[in-house]
């Protein structure tokens, strides 16, 4: 999905809610959504089915998992197993393969991670804590190969001007 400024922007359509035009109302479908990125609240709560920003971030925290690893949350189950697993509050562990970072910023990354796929959804991190806590974890980084790139860009402009 493409928003108006042509940002892409992550979706899953199987979780989304439909706008009625005619009576302006809502309605859910509950048959989408991958088993393994679903909050343990979602896939055994109650008959009525509803997304909140905290289980979006438990979605948004299996997505980091599923990036970082470059694997399924518990790719060894099948769907129902890994939906299970997650119901009975077990979680990935961490990848063993790096992300390109400092060690250090990726175990923070990795806290976050792990605050964000808390079991009760009351504790697990707000949208914008765990904006805040990207852009400090990432920030850094950013910074220093913006650097490296304007440093290159720096000593061309003094090869050309030579």
């Amino acid at each position: 999905m493409i928003d108006a400024s042509g940002n892409a922007l992550l979706c899953d359509f199987g979780l989304s809610r439909i706008r009625h035009e005619c009576t302006r109302t809502h309605t859910t479908i509950r048959e989408g959504g991958r088993v393994r990125f679903l909050a343990p609240e979602l896939s055994d709560g109650p008959e009525e089915f509803r997304t909140s920003a905290s289980s979006d971030i438990f979605s948004l925290s299996m997505t980091f998992f599923n990036v970082w690893a470059r694997e399924l949350p518990f790719k060894e189950c099948r769907d129902q197993k890994a939906g299970a697993k997650i119901r009975d509050g077990q979680r990935p562990e961490r990848p063993a393969i790096g992300i390109g970072l400092p060690p250090a910023m990726e175990q923070e990354f990795w806290v976050l991670v792990v605050k964000m796929w808390a079991h009760v959804a009351g504790e697990r991190p707000s949208s914008e804590y765990v904006q805040l806590r990207l852009e400090t974890i990432f920030d850094l980084v950013l910074e220093q190969r913006k650097a490296a790139v304007m440093g290159l860009t720096d000593t061309r402009v003094r090869l050309i001007q030579s």
